[in-house]
This record gives C-alpha cells, sequence and structure tokens, in this order.
C-alpha cells in the first residue's frame, strides 16, 4: 500500500514551479500547461517528477516538477501589493517598535493608527487610508498586545522612518514550506518561501 496512485488528471493538474532564463521563480503553471510549453520548445524541463509519466502511443513524457523558460530573461511588470508577505520584507522581519528581528510566525502587522481612533486624527496627520503602507507596521506580538488601540504619542513610542519597498527585492511569488518541500522546489526558492 506504499505506492502512490494518480490518475492522469491527477498528474496533469499537479504544480510546476516556473523559472525565468536566469533561474528566477516567476510563477507556477500545471503540469499540463508545463509539458505543453517544453513540445512547443518554450521550456525545458530541470526537474520532473520520480516516476510519473505522461503517455500517449507514440510518446512518453516524465511530469515537471521545475521548467526553465527558454527565451525569458525578465521579471513581469507588477505592482507591489500590500500583503503580509511584502510588510514583513518591508520592514526586514523587524518589529518597528522594539527592534528585534523574529521569524514571520513570531509577528503581526499593526495599525499605527488604530481603526478604533482613525475618527479623531486630523487628515494632515495620518496616512491617505487606514489600510495603507504608511499606516502599517510589523510588530512583535508583546509590543502589539501593549501598543492596544492607543497612539504612539501616548506611549511615547518613536517609530523608525518607513521605508518604501523595492520591487526588485519583492519576490513575484511566496510559496508555502509544505508546498516547495512536497514538489521538490527548496533549491531554487531562497527568500520566497513561507
Amino acid at each position: 500500500m506504499g505506492a502512490s496512485f494518480f490518475t492522469l488528471m491527477d498528474v496533469l493538474s499537479q504544480p510546476v514551479l516556473v523559472l525565468n532564463s536566469g533561474y528566477m521563480p516567476v510563477g507556477i503553471k500545471s503540469v499540463r500547461d508545463a509539458i505543453c510549453m517544453v513540445l512547443m520548445e518554450k521550456a525545458d524541463i530541470i526537474k520532473e517528477a520520480a516516476n510519473l509519466f505522461i503517455r500517449s502511443e507514440k510518446l512518453k513524457l516524465p511530469a515537471p516538477r521545475i521548467i526553465l523558460l527558454i527565451n525569458y530573461n525578465h521579471l513581469p511588470k507588477r505592482k507591489i501589493r500590500l500583503s503580509r508577505q511584502n510588510i514583513l520584507i518591508r520592514d526586514n522581519h523587524t518589529c518597528s517598535y522594539c527592534a528585534k528581528q523574529l521569524s514571520a510566525s513570531k509577528l503581526t502587522l499593526d495599525h499605527i493608527i488604530p481603526k478604533s481612533r482613525w475618527a479623531e486624527i486630523q487628515k494632515d496627520r495620518k496616512a491617505t487610508d487606514f489600510n495603507s503602507w504608511e499606516n502599517i507596521v510589523t510588530a512583535c506580538k508583546e509590543c502589539n498586545t501593549k501598543k492596544g488601540s492607543k497612539l504612539l504619542s501616548e506611549l511615547k513610542w518613536k517609530l523608525p522612518p518607513i521605508k518604501k519597498l523595492d520591487p526588485r527585492l519583492t519576490p513575484l511569488l511566496f510559496v508555502s514550506n509544505k508546498t516547495a518541500e512536497e514538489f521538490g522546489w527548496n533549491e531554487y526558492l531562497f527568500y520566497n518561501q513561507y
């Protein structure tokens, strides 16, 4: 009972990591789409699934796990989205209040001006939007609890200048450690894992 049984549809829908020609992760495709790219000579398989093949009468192809785009060295243009991962990257996994650098699981996101206090702050003294880059920072759980719904001035806390996030340093995609491990992508993801 140790061997896994996959139907053809199961195999064709499994994820494949896509790298540009500079070996930078740029996306995830299905096995079906990846095989089409390989057959059209737009990509090469650089890592395949052990003992999983796509067969037809005249063809036997290994199911890819990672493909490399042949003539694509660019990174897709994108707007940096406001997300937990991108705030953690911007703040270097460091609590903005006590300056401790911690793992992602030990950090929270904190609104500098809490929602309960948003209306009382003058427009010229706050960010343009409650959920904005300027109003959200990384905080350790202890500092976030201490701060609660207070303003920084009430606690006499100072905040370091909030940096702009450099799009060149922001990964295009994030993949869970579990998925990376399951499909053998670890060696190509670097900082893209959470």
